[in-house]
């Protein structure tokens, strides 16, 4: 990442790591335990939207760190649900102390993150709660579609751009509007973190089965053993029906042997290939925006490269 990014992305570490210093030690412990570590492309894509518009550091900085609270209170609670052991490459709150403190950490984070927006316009708010609610409602889709046989496509996107796009989205589209900018430009700009979103989650899917728990920093197999719907689950049952519900009735009592089987299926039937070449034709809708107008700001091009080549 260029210096800039960098610059934003150590000024939003340096505000978590004051964001809640005093207070019940099973409290301060737990989430400052959970603040460290991440990739922090939420705060960033705002502020880095915000920059390319123009804006200022100190009016959109507070907002930025509450995007990011707000994530991480989301995290918290789905490792609760998934029942995952890592985060970050680091215990995760409900592992390292137990669920009602991991409850109470994540409800408090994200009264931090509201705490954050006091001195923001009502419309931040607005927009700010609208993403609260469908980041929910994204997390309860997960849930409901676990215990459904199939889903479609169109489901399973409907899915990811509540729980992961549209708070990309809301990041790239409240950072214009901090810095004045029309609400043409900032739907543009929102438009844009929606699918940055959508690519982030497949990529997500995707790395789930290609990539390892140390690589990754956290748990990779919760998706596997709760058969959640990603893309390629859904494309290999789409093209090969009944083939996945074998595999899971032959292995069920070894998830080790049930992963490889998985991930054999996968990449023999082509899966693995043809969500990268997806991943890929994103990714050109993406670059469509960035080079319209200001959206070809370098640095905004310099994240969603960082985006595009992430393996972790």
């Amino acid at each position: 990442m260029n210096k800039l990014i960098k610059d934003y992305k150590s000024l939003i570490d340096s505000r978590l790591e004051i964001v809640y210093t005093n207070g019940p030690k099973l409290l301060k412990e737990p989430i400052n335990h959970i603040l460290h570590g991440g990739k922090r492309i939420r705060p960033l894509l705002c502020m880095i939207v915000n920059d390319a518009c123009s804006g200022k550091v100190e009016e959109v900085i507070d907002v930025a760190v509450s995007i990011e609270l707000l994530h991480i209170f989301s995290l918290v609670h789905d490792d609760i649900m998934d029942g995952d052991q890592l985060r970050h490459g680091i215990k995760t709150i409900h592992e390292k102390w137990d669920n009602s403190i991991a409850i109470l950490s994540g409800d408090a984070i994200l009264a931090l993150a509201f705490k954050g927006l006091n001195s923001s316009s009502n419309l931040i708010k607005q927009k700010f709660n609208s993403a609260l609610i469908a980041v929910c409602e994204g997390q309860a889709l997960d849930i409901e579609y676990q215990e459904l046989d199939k889903i479609s496509l169109d489901q399973y996107y409907d899915m990811i751009n509540l729980k992961t796009g549209h708070m990309l989205g809301l990041s790239a589209e409240i950072g214009a509007l901090i810095s004045n900018e029309s609400s043409y430009e900032a739907g543009t700009y929102k438009k844009m973190g929606l699918l940055i979103g959508k690519v982030f989650q497949i990529q997500d899917d995707l790395l789930e089965i290609t990539s390892s728990s140390n690589a990754m920093g956290k748990s990779l197999s919760s998706d596997i053993l709760l058969n959640k719907k990603t893309y390629l689950m859904i494309k290999a049952e789409n093209s090969f029906p009944g083939s996945l519900d074998n595999i899971y009735k032959r292995y069920s009592k070894d998830l080790s042997i049930l992963k490889n089987e998985i991930k054999n299926f996968l990449f023999d039937n082509k899966i693995i290939e043809e969500t990268a070449d997806y991943i890929s034709d994103i990714f050109k809708e993406v670059d469509k925006i960035l080079i319209s107008n200001k959206q070809s700001n370098r640095n905004i091009i310099e994240l969603v490269n960082f985006v595009r080549r992430r393996k972790v």
